[in-house]
């Protein structure tokens, strides 16, 4: 199965030829992590335990152990993320007022370990 190409905070995504682009297996899994992990809970009226909302997270004080089960609660609902390998999340400050959040997942389609690394501050 296939999925419109978006990465939050983006236009969607154009082929080749100008028409929209669709993702699958691992790209797909890592959009659809990176829209869980960006949406408020609540913002889906027929889902309103889908999201994480890590930007309102942004500006306030920073609890990492918080964030950090809040990450691994979503990934844990995500069916492209392989549930019965561990998935590795670590939250650090590199620097005043940064927050940096980095999660290792392996792809339930093609059993690849995926990296994904974010940064706010």
């Amino acid at each position: 199965m296939s999925d419109l190409s978006h990465i939050p905070g983006q236009d969607l995504g154009l082929s080749a030829s100008g028409g929209l682009a669709l993702v699958r297996d691992a790209e797909q899994t890592r959009q659809s992590v990176l829209r869980r992990l960006g949406t408020n809970a609540g913002d889906y009226i027929w889902q309103p335990d889908y999201g994480a909302g890590l930007p309102a997270c942004v500006g306030g004080v920073v609890d990492t152990g918080a964030i950090h089960a809040l990450v691994a609660a979503q990934m844990a609902c995500e069916s492209g993320v392989d549930q019965t390998q561990p998935v590795s999340i670590n939250v650090t400050q590199p620097g005043a007022g940064l927050v940096r959040l980095d999660v290792s997942y392996t792809d339930a389609t093609d059993a690849t370990v995926q990296a994904l690394g974010l940064q706010a501050g």
